[in-house]
């Protein structure tokens, strides 16, 4: 560094850390007591909500925090230290307004106790009757006017003691469950819902169904028909301080003289708030299981996280849904299926709410609300949902027997609905009352089946005996003799998972009769590497598995492979791909 530049930067810097530690101006705020207004029946019972939230119990956590890993420290390294944390900023930003005005570092001396001016590990909170905690005017700046002007969703930044504006709820709740406001820190459920179908999508999803089935139908028809807000994007009727379900459609979507079309898209991506973090949680008491109806504008309060689940994935608030994966988890419904429970005593959350217990790892970090059984971590590995309960799996292991569920459901699925298609041929032909009940049965079944988001995983045996049970009463209809259709109908050979790969990889194969089989991989020019399978085999389902090395076991160099196989009549060759 140049030696004058250098000089000056000594002199300056005492003089820039006297103005960062000063204390910053407030905006001005009502003085009004919230609980005045905003407490006693129900929806204004806000104030008494939050009082027993997480919200209202920051400084101790806080405190905590300070005596575990700040021991020998001082309050200004939190805020300006080598590996600072600003804990004000989230656990209670309005904290710098108290008492006059503080700065962060002066909010952290005055609020925790200090020995000779350094934490200890018997730090404790202080002055609790001046701790704001995350109070009302921490995400509402509430005008001196109020209540004659309404306050304004934004952030409190405690670093300026000024408000930021904010896109919407869910960003605001990302300034500290998330990385908007610090990009390092370790709360990052706000990028987990981000990366997920709640937080991406919906606007898009319903657009689609608007421009594909409501062809001149106004938005009152739609919403009054098959509401689309109350699952895709409940609380979008909190935009201009309450708007109904029809005019949410119609502020959000494209219309021509009042009447959607074939033509309907999108409009105003700004503000259309996705199945947003209040959806699922009461920002006024956030720990509590919530689900916000848009037709009520309130929030019900569920008993279990599988009924909060079920509302949009099964039939709890719309009992004609055909979203009904909640319902088929409970291995109910079928007609003329017994009850079947695959996995009883497991919960949504504990497949699609991921948590890990290892420092640093995206599964701990998105807390489950990236709603994947399988996380990508920091280190491009993968962990799965599905080793807490299965043990002697890893996550490709895990993932390829979902491959071969899926594949296995898919092919049933593909047959049931053949032999529906031939029963309805032959009713139409030839009516016969007895046949027909059959025949409903097997649609309902069938359509039931169908009905699951997950394409063949959830509860995956009571799937297969739904449509086992449609294809055996559509034989009955047409007359065929019913095979064993829990066999294969046709020889496929499924894409390897994982592909890209390393160390190893899953080829799945279907046989539907008896043959000679040969299953072999290549490198791109042709030559044969190794021969995973070389034998007669019976109908049915295989999989084998490469582990990246040729005949001789050893390792094959990074790159572009080949896999074939030979059943008798049926050859087929996929490529996949290895990276070391």
């Amino acid at each position: 560094m140049n030696r004058t530049l250098y000089n000056f930067t000594l002199v300056l810097a005492p003089i820039l850390m006297t103005i960062t530690l000063m204390p910053q101006p407030a905006v001005a705020q009502s003085t009004l007591n919230c609980k005045l207004c905003h407490s006693g029946a129900a929806p204004l019972d806000q104030w008494t909500q939050w009082t027993t939230s997480r919200h209202a119990n920051t400084q101790r956590d806080v405190a905590v925090e300070l005596a575990a890993s700040w021991k020998g420290q001082p309050p200004d390294s939190v805020i300006f230290g080598s590996q600072p944390e600003n804990c004000v900023a989230c656990h209670s930003p309005a904290a710098v307004s108290v008492l006059g005005g503080m700065t962060e570092v002066q909010v952290m001396g005055h609020f925790f106790s200090t020995t000779n001016g350094l934490y200890t590990d018997s730090t404790q909170a202080v002055d609790t009757a001046n701790w704001p905690h995350d109070g009302c005017v921490t995400c509402h700046n509430v005008p001196p006017t109020h209540p004659a002007a309404q306050p304004t969703l934004t952030i409190f930044n405690s670093t300026t003691a000024q408000y930021d504006s904010v896109q919407n709820a869910s960003t605001l709740c990302g300034y500290c469950h998330g990385t908007l406001r610090f990009t390092d820190t370790d709360h990052r459920l706000f990028d987990a819902w981000r990366l997920s179908k709640h937080g991406r999508g919906n606007q898009r999803d319903i657009a689609s169904e608007l421009a594909a089935n409501w062809g001149g139908f106004s938005p009152d028809s739609v919403a009054n028909s098959e509401n689309c807000i109350a699952c895709h994007a409940p609380t979008s009727v909190k935009m201009n301080g309450g708007i109904s379900e029809s005019q949410v459609l119609a502020r959000f979507f494209t219309t021509t003289g009042g009447k959607f079309s074939d033509s309907t898209t999108i409009t105003d991506t700004l503000h259309w708030p996705e199945v947003s973090c209040n959806t699922c949680h009461n920002p006024h008491k956030s720990q509590e299981l919530s689900y916000f109806n848009s037709t009520s504008r309130t929030y019900q309060v569920l008993s279990n996280s599988d009924s909060l689940c079920g509302q949009c994935h099964g039939n709890l608030r719309f009992p004609d849904t055909d979203h009904l994966t909640y319902n088929l988890e409970q291995g109910t419904g079928g007609i003329g299926v017994a009850d079947l429970q695959t996995m009883p005593g497991a919960h949504c959350v504990d497949c699609h709410m991921h948590k890990g217990a290892v420092d640093g790892t995206n599964a701990l970090m998105y807390s489950g609300h990236r709603w994947s059984v399988f996380i990508t971590e920091p280190d491009s590995g993968v962990s799965s949902s599905c080793t807490a309960c299965h043990s002697t799996m890893d996550a490709n292991a895990a993932e390829g027997v979902i491959q071969l569920m899926l594949a296995e459901y898919a092919s049933f699925d593909s047959l049931a609905q053949a032999r529906v298609t031939a029963a309805d041929t032959v009713l139409q032909n030839h009516p016969d009352t007895v046949k027909q009940r059959y025949l409903d049965e097997a649609h309902y079944n069938l359509a039931y089946a169908e009905s699951d988001e997950s394409h063949g995983f959830h509860n995956h045996k009571y799937l297969l005996e739904l449509l086992n049970d449609a294809i055996a009463k559509a034989d009955l209809v047409t007359g065929v003799k019913a095979t064993n259709s829990t066999l294969p109908q046709q020889f496929e050979l499924v894409q390897n998972y994982p592909n890209p790969f390393n160390p190893t990889t899953i080829i799945h194969f279907t046989l539907p009769k008896e043959e000679q089989v040969k299953l072999a991989i290549y490198d791109i020019l042709g030559r044969e590497l190794v021969t995973l399978v070389n034998q007669k085999m019976i109908a049915g389902n295989y999989s084998a598995t490469w582990d990246g090395k040729n005949e001789n076991g050893a390792a094959v160099s990074s790159g572009i492979y080949l896999y074939r196989i030979e059943a008798g009549p049926f050859v087929k060759t996929h490529k996949m791909i290895l990276i070391r």
